[in-house]
């Protein structure tokens, strides 16, 4: 069995310090050095009341040692008192314990210095908030991209307390490698920082193949990064340097760099995660400006695009109305009234395709145009060629329909072609009359319907080489559509359908 001094020899080289305490919680023994943790001297602890040591107003030793004599052990933190500060903060433990030979109850502290811990636990908790400030920052996510890399190269200064942190991108010949950023916690502000040559950092950017982090403790004793010391290093004094790659889909990009001035330094395991974050963060950045970039690009593309489209249709407009106007004055100088018919039926085809370029010109869409519009608009053009016919009515059943502007052109001049064929042929013998345009859509399909009342015709008796007929099936092949005519005493019906998908 061991003896009472070896068992004290092991207790007094335990990392934690150990205190027994009996059920009037009086110190039976206590492990020697005790000073080293709390200031105060094993004697003077002893003369005074172990429970006194702890500090805080709100702290039960009572609940304490029941909850250890109820579980069998309690763990916590608290803040005890220190002879030559105000307090220390100390990581305890309590067991339980019975002693076999008389019964009696025993508590056992195991009492350990937590201000390590707190340090690291402060220090993930201030790089953790760092990290998550950053996630959210609006800067970063809009592409900012000046706005967010100062943002990010200070946060990262103060979160791993270092004076200088760079960040760096290559140029479009990846020829050297330009400073976008360099934040001097000195200075409290980005500095400038000229370009550097890639061609004369080979062995450093090699590096980066092969690893993820480059770790520099010391540059003067190291020789992986001696190809800056006389262009970089030594000008900024810098002692140590930490640096990560900045990748993009996995390319290599640029570098973000902390470099800590006049001194060496060991970069800690949670500085080197960190610093992967803060390298990814830059990533983000910069991918969000590249397609805020691009998105600006495109859109003033699309601006130019859509003024030049404007442009296009408003001047072929003009265009169609110079070369209707000079019609116009040739049908002047016809010396019959055939010839001048023809020149106002090509008037109001003109017209008609016109009005297509008018409309697109003053719309914001480029594929489908209001055919409704379109079709009061033809009608008007129409009507006003022929005022003579004034015992003509016109009745318009013609429902919203968003015609594509391929369909757009020949539909027009099917309109075109079958009033004007309604006007001068259905009413010869008739002293009134009426002409129906119908416009539906059903299912993806559009139905055009034009009919009259006048004295109709036998389709057998049409020429095969009617020109009118030619120009309406033609017209009709070019919207894959189909023509369905019929024509007796009463009138006459066209009956059109093409799909509008």
């Amino acid at each position: 069995m061991l003896n009472q001094p070896f068992l004290t020899h092991i207790l007094n080289n335990f990392l934690e310090h150990v205190f027994v305490l009996n059920s009037h919680q009086e110190i039976l023994f206590q492990t020697e050095g005790n000073e080293n943790l709390l200031g105060y001297s094993n004697a003077e602890i002893a003369d005074g009341s172990f429970s006194g040591l702890f500090i805080n107003p709100n702290f039960s030793f009572k609940e304490t040692i029941e909850k250890a004599k109820k579980f069998g052990e309690f763990i916590s933190t608290e803040n005890f008192k220190h002879k030559t500060k105000k307090y220390i903060n100390i990581a305890f433990r309590v067991v339980y314990h019975v002693d076999e030979t008389n019964n009696e109850e025993r508590y056992i502290f195991y009492l350990k210095d937590n201000t390590q811990q707190n340090i690291v636990r402060n220090d993930i908790l201030k790089k953790s908030l760092t990290i998550e400030n950053l996630s959210k920052s609006r800067m970063i996510r809009n592409g900012h991209i000046d706005e967010a890399i100062y943002e990010i190269l200070e946060s990262s200064s103060r979160a791993v307390q270092t004076t200088r942190v760079n960040a760096w991108v290559f140029d479009e010949n990846r020829t050297k490698i330009q400073c976008v950023g360099n934040y001097d916690a000195r200075e409290n502000k980005l500095i400038h920082q000229t370009s550097l040559p890639r061609i004369l950092m080979p062995k450093y950017f090699a590096l980066f193949e092969t690893e993820k982090i480059i770790i520099t403790p010391d540059t003067s004793k190291e020789n992986r990064t001696d190809e800056m010391d006389e262009t970089y290093l030594k000008p900024n004094n810098i002692q140590s340097l930490m640096d990560i790659p900045v990748r993009i889909e996995g390319e290599m990009i640029g570098v973000i760099c902390f470099e800590n001035v006049g001194a060496p330094r060991e970069w800690t395991l949670m500085e080197q995660k960190y610093g992967l974050v803060a390298a990814q963060m830059l990533s983000l950045t910069i991918e969000s400006y590249n397609k805020q970039k691009a998105k600006q690009d495109l859109e003033l593309m699309l601006k130019e695009k859509t003024i030049l489209l404007q442009e296009v249709n408003h001047r072929v407009k003009n265009n169609l109305a110079i070369i209707g106007s000079l019609m116009n004055l040739q049908s002047e100088k016809s010396k019959d009234d055939y010839h001048k018919q023809l020149f106002i039926e090509c008037r109001n085809r003109l017209d008609s395709i016109s009005t297509v370029h008018e409309l697109i010109y003053k719309s914001k869409n480029y594929t489908h145009i209001d055919f409704k519009d379109y079709l009061n608009q033809i009608i008007n053009h129409i009507t006003g060629s022929y005022k003579s016919f004034e015992y003509i009515k016109i009745v318009k059943d013609i429902e919203e329909v968003q015609v594509n502007i391929s369909s757009a052109i020949p539909l027009a001049l099917i309109v075109n072609e079958l009033i004007t064929n309604s006007y001068k042929h259905a009413f010869i013998s008739k002293k009134e009359g009426e002409i129906v345009i119908k416009l539906t859509e059903k299912d993806g399909q559009v139905f055009l319907t034009i009919s009259d009342n006048g004295q109709g015709f036998d389709k057998n008796t049409i020429p095969k080489t009617s020109m009118g007929m030619d120009i309406l099936n033609g017209l009709i092949t070019q919207i894959d559509g189909t023509c369905d005519l019929t024509s007796n005493e009463k009138g006459t019906l066209y009956k059109i359908s093409f799909s509008n998908k």
